[in-house]
């Protein structure tokens, strides 16, 4: 046993002797083996290097000495000063011995929370040529890497020339590489977070992790990567990777990408969200195949892309949609990444059932800048299924069937011009069946919807479309033009030129639907300068406020923001009216109205009952009876929320009232003091004519006669808007006890036959008037000044109107044309 032991004491103390003489000459020669390290690196390297502090160590990878480099920085080889790479250590290891005799063959590698940043500039230079041309001068440095530990990297991929931007993060990947005559057997795995891949306008591959298990050669001489099949696992798929990478020329591509787990939701996951839209919830189970192709030029190669389902299920988790027994071959195919204008995708096939109901199509869209599409469907919708399209953030519910034969091929764009929407093919029909949808825009609801829909280019006729809009109905036969690009595309026109039957129409519910404002009973009404408008309409019953109406019978056109009405014809109040006119909406802060109305038989107190007594208590319903015939011509404006500007009001009125009465209407009744009549209290009289003008505010009345069953007396006077009266009246006196002549002075006249009349006036305001006499009546000539007042107004406000109505004609022509 003493020999053994002594055997062992020797080779220990030689051991220690050994490693004590290495670590000396480790410490003593230090900063000779990191200037010669540095020294040989930077034979190699064409861009300055910054280093915060290095040391070297035997005893961190015993037996291999190693070099650590902490805050390193490189430049690139852009002019500018960009650092390439960044890291707060690197670590090399290598043999002491090769490196005392200046060869440093690297056995090691460990990098951490590095980045690095590679571009591309608009020339198509990049920023990594770093290293220079050493070639037949020998290599002191050379790699056996057995291991490579990468922890938090950061990179990033910017090529200006080739429109991409692309980002990736690693929390830790171990590699290994082993080389042999120049060629570098590298395996990897890992994980790797893609931040984006972006092409062009669009970001794919948005925040997704992958773990990937990779086995590559790389071939120093022929500058070429081969990649072994290797494999990339994400979280909802699994998927294969195998092809080259060549760049000793010019970089080029063959790499293939074949999908051996998938699912419609990680195809989905890897698009930008500008194209998924909705649909990046669905989820599939059954038989998906991906397989994808990328070759060609490295700044822009080809894509190829095959992929589809074989009786497949297609659902969203958390609605009630779902397609099964889902078939499709699908191909997509682009010449380059960034030239989306030869990119074209094909859907061939589509067939399955979509919540249980049959459906066939195909679909291929060429051209992503210039899109062209060719597109087929047919089969039974259920409307519940379409809101899963539609999206709840417009649709609370639907309920129904929709049979859809539909078919699409051309341009799209080419539908923003009247010129080239022709081009355009679309055909087909919809037919609707107890279609019902809730909608989420001011509690607009369809009920029951039946008709048929017929697709020709880019309009929509209807046939027989039947439903209800809250609580009106209607039925529909015409024409919706334009319909396809007004659907598609903002700021389009849309033409409707169809015919309007109901039995009832809430016209107070519509416009609140229209125009109505949030949180508010109020309107804001306004006409979009998109609409082109023709109805005829035919309506039995209509409700405004208090205003209803019965068989209400014309036309209306809309265009330009404006509303043309000719020969509306309804019975409403016990009568009958027709009216033409015109509301202008083209100023957002007022609308323009401008009406020509006829009044058959109209019983007055309605009239004044349903127009609220025209905003005055002075003379009300409750005080009138009669029939009014009337011709009336009006223009004023509102504002947008449909209220009147009292100063823009005028109009004239022609009227005749027929079986007429005034009732316990109190200022006649304080005539009865001067004329002891008391059939004044309710007074009715026969035909009653006269015309009436109001403007600047004022109701101008000129003199008219009265002939009641209890006497014959004369009007006028004027009634402005802030109830200030001034009314003439001239009566003939009954009862002479009741005058006193000397106050009555002038306001007391006898005529050439003998009869005494008394002039009186009746001023003030509605709620503070006086009854006295009108001793100025005479001598001022009152009634003649006022009625010629009225002429003029009337006369000026006439000729205006003529020019209105000239102008109103001309712009109905051409009415459904537009650019």
């Amino acid at each position: 046993m003493k020999p053994l032991r002594k055997i062992i004491i020797y080779a220990v103390a030689v051991t220690l002797l050994l490693l004590a003489g290495v670590t000396t000459a480790a410490f003593l020669f230090k900063d000779k083996i990191i200037g010669r390290f540095i020294e040989e690196a930077n034979k190699n390297l064409a861009t300055p290097v910054k280093i915060g502090k290095m040391e070297i160590s035997l005893l961190s990878d015993f037996p291999q000495m190693s070099i650590e480099f902490k805050d390193v920085y490189v430049e690139d080889s852009h002019p500018e000063i960009f650092p390439l790479f960044t890291a707060k250590k690197v670590a090399f290891s290598f043999n002491a011995y090769d490196a005392w005799k200046g060869k440093y063959n690297i056995q090691s590698l460990s990098i951490q929370e590095s980045e690095t940043n590679i571009r591309i500039n608009e020339k198509g230079i990049g920023n990594f040529q770093i290293v220079k041309d050493t070639t037949g001068k020998g290599q002191s440095v050379s790699f056996d890497l057995k291991n490579v530990q990468l922890k938090k990297q950061h990179v990033t991929y910017a090529d200006d020339l080739a429109g991409q931007s692309h980002e990736f993060n690693s929390s830790a990947l171990a590699a290994e590489i082993k080389v042999k005559e120049n060629i570098y057997y590298i395996t990897a795995s890992g994980d790797v977070i893609s931040n984006q891949v972006g092409i062009g306008k669009y970001i794919f591959l948005k925040d997704k992790l992958f773990n990937i298990q990779l086995a590559m050669a790389y071939d120093d001489t022929k500058r070429e990567v081969v990649f072994q099949p290797s494999t990339i696992e994400q979280e909802t798929g699994e998927f294969d990777l195998s092809g080259n990478y060549k760049f000793k020329t010019e970089p080029t591509l063959d790499l293939h990408l074949d999908g051996k787990k998938t699912s419609i939701r990680t195809i989905i996951s890897f698009l930008p969200e500008s194209m998924v839209g909705t649909v990046k919830k669905y989820e599939s189970e059954g038989d998906l195949y991906f397989k994808m192709a990328l070759k060609g030029k490295l700044a822009s190669p080809a894509v190829n892309i095959n992929f589809g389902c074989r009786n497949a299920t297609i659902f969203h988790p958390e609605t009630n949609f779902k397609v099964t027994r889902a078939n499709l071959t699908g191909t997509f195919s682009n010449v380059g990444l960034a030239r989306y204008n030869r990119a074209a995708i094909n859907l061939k096939n589509v067939s399955g059932k979509l919540n249980g109901k049959d459906f066939t199509g195909n679909f291929k869209l060429e051209n992503f800048d210039k899109p062209f599409v060719d597109f087929q469907f047919k089969g039974e919708l259920d409307a519940a299924a379409v809101k899963q399209f539609v999206g709840e953030d417009y649709l609370n519910d639907a309920t129904g069937i929709l049979f859809a034969d539909v078919a699409m091929v051309g341009e799209p764009d080419l539908l923003k011009s009247r010129k080239t929407a022709q081009l355009v093919q679309i055909s087909g029909s919809l037919e609707m069946k107890n279609v019902s949808i809730s909608t989420r825009l001011k509690g607009v609801d369809f009920k029951d919807v039946n008709g048929d829909f017929q697709f020709t280019h880019n309009d929509l006729a209807l046939s027989d479309v039947k439903g209800k809009l809250g609580n009106s109905d209607f039925v529909l036969n015409g024409f919706f033009k334009n319909i396809v690009s007004y659907l598609l595309f903002d700021n389009q026109p849309i033409g409707i030129e169809t015919d309007l039957s109901s039995q009832f129409i809430d016209l107070d519910e519509l416009l609140q639907l229209g125009f109505g404002q949030e949180s508010s009973t109020e309107y804001k009404f306004e006409i979009s300068p998109n609409l082109h408008l023709n109805f005829d309409c035919k309506l039995k019953h209509l409700r405004y406020k208090k205003f209803n109406a019965q068989e209400v019978d014309g036309n209306l056109l809309v265009k330009n923001q404006a509303a043309i009405s000719k020969g509306i014809k309804l019975k409403t109040m016990g009568g009958s009216v027709s009216l033409s006119g015109s509301m202008d909406a083209d100023d957002n802060k007022s609308v323009d109205l401008s009406t020509s109305v006829k009044l058959n038989s109209i019983h007055l107190d309605s009239l004044f009952y349903v127009f609220g007594n025209f905003n005055q208590d002075f003379i009300q319903d409750k005080h009138l009876k009669g029939k009014a015939t009337a011709n009336v011509i009006l223009e004023t404006r509102f504002t947008p929320e449909l209220k009147i500007i009292p100063e823009s009001l005028v109009s004239n009125l022609d009227i005749e009232i027929k079986k007429g009465e005034l009732n316990n209407f109190e200022p006649l009744q304080e005539l009865n003091k001067y004329l002891d009549d008391d059939g004044l209290k309710n007074m009715r009289f026969a035909d009653l004519k006269n015309e009436i003008h109001i403007e600047n505010q004022t109701v101008l009345i000129p003199l008219m006669e009265v002939r009641t069953n209890v006497t014959t007396i004369q009007l006028s006077g004027r009634h402005t808007f802030d109830q200030h009266i001034d009314y003439r009246i001239v009566a003939p006196l009954r009862n002479k006890g009741k005058i006193n002549i000397e106050q009555a002075g002038d306001a007391y006249q006898k005529d050439t036959s003998g009869k005494i009349k008394v002039y009186f006036k009746i001023t003030g305001t509605t709620d503070n008037y006086k009854v006295a006499y009108d001793t100025d009546a005479v001598k001022k000539k009152i009634s003649t000044d006022l009625k010629k007042e009225f002429e003029e107004l009337k006369g000026a406000f006439r000729d205006k109107g003529k020019k209105k109505r000239k102008e109103l004609e001309l712009e109905q022509d051409e009415y459904f044309e537009w650019e």
